[in-house]
């Protein structure tokens, strides 16, 4: 065991990675605009093998700024560990963010159990060796049983005072059950300030994104997006109320339930971006889907992004194609749900003849036609 920052870190041992390979394709750094300004390290993969005991996931969907390729081993029935190789290696930097969305058609879902550092302590010196992060990744049915799933899970990490066109934030709660101060390695906000939880009732907290807002964007200029993910090992799920932009901080309503789609008290992890990707590069793309329709103000690129509803058989699947279609052989994607009601959406599938596909169901899961919002990066 080892405290930083006030913070127990739990070491991983042995084993949980192999020699660094160099993984393939394109590999984004960070925006010239806060490059020098800040320090922006992530990763991304999509778990694609839910049976197998530990594997390396394919290159084009498994990134990471280390150059080193993430791997995935399932520890039990629904339970699974994403190993992210040579990032977050001092113990006193950003734990950063996780998110985790159920890929696939069935109405499965996932969760981050936890996020920690993993490595070796010497047996001789005590010296503390941190190979990288781990993401601890839970799947369910929809009576809340754990269940295998493909899934694809993104973490971003970031610290310092960002200028420049884009803005960022990120945070993961601590206590589900009341009002309290968010640790520095646990957030970030490209403006400098802290952000802020509030717990205004059972399973709904308020989110205090503070000096991200729209005093100096123009009237038509992009709002941002954000993804919500719980933070739970029990089959809650939570997801965005509403959210919306003032002119001194962005504002996000996020409501949890229960398996049973109850209101449950839940940590949560949320990821606020605009203008650029969910990991904070500028190769990727977000819109906010409600009835059948996009919003310009909610979408990124500008330009040509649309979806087309499924009916019949095809109910509760949306096809969502966005200006990064072409690059969709690659990348990762998240889905939030939106609105009332305990409903929960995930991606099917993604590819470049047909964008992103995501599907939502009810609390029994059933197909259902509800709002989301959905993020594509590369």
């Amino acid at each position: 065991m080892v405290t930083g920052q006030g913070r127990t870190t739990r070491i991983r041992l042995a084993a949980l990675v192999a020699s660094p390979v160099l993984a393939a394709g394109l590999l984004a750094v960070p925006p010239a605009a806060h490059a020098a300004a800040v320090q922006q390290s992530y990763a991304y993969v999509h778990a694609d093998q839910p049976f197998t005991l530990a594997y390396t996931p394919s290159a084009a969907r498994n990134q990471n700024t280390s150059r080193s390729p993430n791997k995935v081993a399932r520890i039990d029935v629904g339970r699974y560990q994403v190993w992210l190789p040579d990032v977050a290696t001092k113990l006193g930097s950003s734990l950063g963010v996780a998110h985790v969305t159920a890929y696939g058609d069935a109405a499965s879902y996932c969760s981050v159990e936890n996020l920690d550092r993993y490595g070796y302590v010497s047996p001789v010196t005590g010296e503390v060796f941190v190979f990288g992060i781990t993401v601890w990744v839970r799947c369910f049915d929809t009576s809340g049983a754990p269940a295998d799933s493909e899934f694809t899970a993104s973490w971003a990490s970031a610290s310092g005072i960002a200028g420049g066109h884009s803005d960022f934030a990120y945070l993961t709660t601590r206590i589900a059950d009341r009002d309290h101060d968010l640790p520095a390695e646990t957030q970030f906000n490209s403006a400098g300030q802290a952000n802020k939880v509030r717990r205004v009732g059972t399973g709904r907290y308020t989110v205090y994104l503070h000096g991200l807002g729209s005093r100096q964007l123009p009237p038509d200029a992009n709002r941002g997006h954000v993804q919500v993910t719980a933070r739970d090992d029990r089959g809650r799920r939570c997801k965005v109320l509403t959210f919306g932009v003032n002119d001194e901080n962005t504002q996000v309503e996020v409501a949890c339930h229960n398996a049973a789609g109850e209101r449950s008290d839940s940590r949560f992890s949320i990821t606020y971006s605009r203008d650029t990707s969910l990991v904070w590069t500028p190769w990727g793309a977000y819109t906010r889907v409600s009835g059948g329709a996009v919003y310009p103000q909610w979408t990124y690129p500008a330009g040509s992004t649309g979806v087309t509803r499924g009916t019949g058989r095809d109910e509760g699947l949306f096809w969502v194609q966005t200006p990064m279609d072409g690059f969709m052989a690659r990348g990762n994607v998240q889905v939030t749900a939106e609105g009332t009601g305990a409903h929960h959406c995930k991606v099917a599938r993604w590819s470049p003849e047909r964008g992103i596909w995501v599907r939502c169901f009810t609390t029994r899961g059933d197909a259902l036609r509800n709002p989301f919002l959905v993020s594509f990066a590369l």
